[in-house]
């Protein structure tokens, strides 16, 4: 069944125009920034030369490809496969595989694959952008000379991994992005069980997360809203664990407590 789902999940049209928006960013931002910074002698002359780990779409906040990007990462999360819980529901097609199989297999194969098409919709563009930035950019590691050059400082989350192994630094960023951004697109799932329209249930989390990063954003809780967490360069301030494990333990929660209900003979006929 988990296989069944998976197929559904990274074999749909929705899948693949979520690739094509983050990826048409992701290149967006090689082509309009990347490049002419490589071609500019002033990038060369400062503390601190310009380099892929420091000008990657999540290393830089400028221009505006990177809020672009992590603004819509709600939407690219939920395209891929938030849509199949009300469809699924809408159209019968449940019913039918309730007949061969228990109810809370169906729902938790669906929703582990949407956790994992979410994930690879959101950090396949982030790797695209930094593999096109390291063609063009060279891999300096960055050093702590060079602060004012980058946006991550040593007494920011993992700054000192950042300064000794960027890389280990861009390995762990992205884990966190497939994570929150697997949990943005699992939250269609409580969703569809209030609201019977696909697009509506699409749209969810990148409201909830605009409503969440708004609250926030200018606040000492800023860390709360994962499109302001995933953020490699911490440009909004140091990343404060607590409140990533806040949103993700409600996040699971909630999708937990969505599963229970549909799993329930007596919620669903």
């Amino acid at each position: 069944m988990l296989r069944a789902e998976l197929y559904r999940a990274f074999g749909n049209k929705f899948f693949f125009l979520s690739l094509a928006l983050g990826i048409g960013i992701a290149v967006a931002h090689i082509f309009q920034f990347v490049i002419p910074t490589s071609i500019e002698e002033s990038a060369y002359i400062y503390d601190f030369p310009a380099s892929a780990f420091t000008r990657w779409i999540g290393g830089w906040s400028y221009p505006v490809h990177p809020d672009l990007f992590y603004l819509v990462s709600p939407l690219l999360a939920a395209l891929p496969f938030g849509w199949s819980f009300s469809t699924d529901w809408n159209s019968g097609y449940a019913n039918q595989v309730f007949t061969r199989a228990r109810r809370w297999q169906f729902f938790l194969a669906k929703v582990l694959a949407s956790f994992a098409s979410a994930g690879v919709a959101v950090i396949a563009p982030l790797i695209i952008n930094f593999l096109g930035t390291a063609c063009v950019l060279p891999l300096i590691t960055p050093h702590v000379t060079g602060i004012g050059s980058f946006m991550v400082l040593p007494m920011y989350f993992m700054g000192d991994l950042f300064f000794e192994n960027p890389l280990a630094y861009l390995g762990t960023y992205l884990t966190i992005s497939f994570i929150a951004a697997g949990l943005m697109g699992c939250l269609c799932f409580p969703a569809s069980l209030l609201l019977s329209n696909k697009y509506v249930v699409i749209c969810f989390p990148f409201v909830l997360c605009t409503i969440l990063a708004s609250f926030t954003s200018r606040t000492s809780w800023y860390s709360l809203a994962p499109t302001s967490f995933i953020r490699a360069g911490q440009d909004f301030g140091p990343l404060v664990p607590d409140q990533a494990l806040i949103f993700c333990g409600l996040a699971i929660g909630v999708i937990g407590f969505g599963l229970l209900l549909a799993s329930r003979k007596d919620y669903l006929s």
